[in-house]
């Protein structure tokens, strides 16, 4: 009769893969790995960032999916982390315009780089792929159709106010707090 060996821990599941075309993207031009990549950044986005360095193309990097793996951290803490190598420059999600049989569809994807870049150069990447919109929300995509003349619009209903309530209108102005 075969001895199952209960005291081993269980092997930890690997990390997940996104969807087919999402998840971790290299940017190009990236130094080789070495030993102080992520020296200049606090210890907690440190660990994050050499966590993310070691993922396979494709890899999940939403902050659920890497605070189930990374065990110090919670959702929150990655959150935060992932804020910061963004202001780093490691990091970058960037919303692609991707044409599919079903019409046409606004994706985010996530650029992932070892050597820490400046928006200036991120800003210049956004540039080269076809399809993405800036990082500013009022920007539009490159092939949008410039539009010159007004579009015809219908009066706008007008909305009467919203009623005060009693309470509102009797409260005297020295009961509203000031800010201080």
């Amino acid at each position: 009769m075969a001895s199952l060996n209960f005291s081993r821990a269980l092997p930890t599941p690997a990390h997940p893969m996104a969807s087919p075309g999402y998840g971790k993207r290299p940017a190009p031009g990236q130094s080789p790995r070495r030993r102080g990549d992520f020296a200049h950044l606090l210890k907690r986005e440190a660990a994050v960032a050499a966590f993310i360095d070691c993922l396979p193309e494709g890899a999940a990097m939403d902050h659920k999916t890497l605070a189930k793996h990374i065990a110090d951290y919670g959702q929150a803490a990655i959150r935060s982390a992932l804020k910061a190598l963004t202001n780093a420059g490691h990091l970058r999600r960037i919303k692609e315009q991707v044409v599919r049989d079903d019409g046409v569809r606004w994706v985010t994807r996530t650029y992932w780089s070892r050597t820490a870049r400046s928006a200036a150069w991120w800003q210049e990447f956004c540039r080269s792929v076809r399809g993405v919109m800036l990082d500013a929300p009022d920007d539009a995509p490159d092939d949008a159709p410039a539009t010159t003349e007004p579009a015809a619009t219908e009066p706008a209903a007008v909305e009467p106010a919203p009623q005060r309530t009693t309470a509102y209108r009797t409260s005297p102005p020295s009961a509203v707090p000031t800010p201080g």
